[in-house]
């Protein structure tokens, strides 16, 4: 997944999911949270039914949407016992983000991204005199990845949204 996330500088004094490297953190976690907490045992990582986390740094846990999707089992949590995982907050405060690389701007007819998202954030938009362009309900999305995956050209980031009251912990 590297060089699918981008990572949000002016992260001082909130809540961020997007660890140094930027790499994505496991739902309901957060870069501060596993800097204090993590041991880096690797239980989330084993956990994972879905086989998306992996050793980032120091051992910590990331996401990898190279081959999966989060379908948000708390599997990851479960299996931690430090405090690394609130299932009190959301899980987190990512969404899609369609990058300049997408085949619909190069004049070629792809909806690969639309297809793979079951919550339909991703909606395909007519426009004349080109292919179209597909936009992102920041609202609907819910950061699952798997939109990354699939895209052919690896021209979808996920991103830290700007978090709203509940994210500010």
């Amino acid at each position: 997944m590297e060089g699918a996330c981008a990572t949000d500088v002016s992260t001082r004094g909130r809540v961020t999911h997007i660890a140094r490297d930027g790499s994505l953190r496991p739902p309901w976690s957060s870069e501060e949270r596993i800097r204090a907490h993590c041991s880096s045992c690797s239980a989330c990582i084993s956990a994972c039914p879905e086989a998306i986390l992996r050793a980032g740094p120091a051992g910590t846990p990331v996401i990898d949407f190279a081959t999966n999707a989060c379908t948000f089992c708390r599997a990851c949590a479960d299996a931690c016992s430090e405090d690394v995982f609130d299932l009190t907050a959301r899980p987190w405060s990512v969404v899609a983000q369609i990058q300049p690389a997408c085949l619909l701007n190069q004049g070629v007819s792809c909806r690969t991204c639309t297809d793979a998202c079951e919550v339909s954030a991703m909606r395909f938009k007519l426009r004349a005199g080109s292919m179209g362009q597909v936009d992102v309900d920041a609202d609907t999305c819910t950061g699952c990845g798997a939109c990354v995956g699939m895209c052919p050209v690896n021209a979808i980031a996920i991103v830290e949204q700007h978090p709203g009251p509940e994210d500010a912990k």
